[in-house]
């Protein structure tokens, strides 16, 4: 995990309990849609046999 992503991480236990339903969904949301395309990134890279 890179310096960056870490900074996030910790804003966001901060933050997190303070936030609507709403808000928490939508973050939610975005972490596993960056999560998939991480994936589907780590998908292409490996080499077919």
């Amino acid at each position: 995990m890179s310096e960056k992503e870490k900074n996030v991480m910790e804003r966001l236990v901060k933050v997190l309990p303070e936030l609507s339903d709403f808000d928490k969904g939508y973050i939610l949301g975005k972490v596993e849609q960056t999560a998939e395309k991480r994936r589907e990134e780590s998908k292409e890279e490996l080499p077919v046999a």
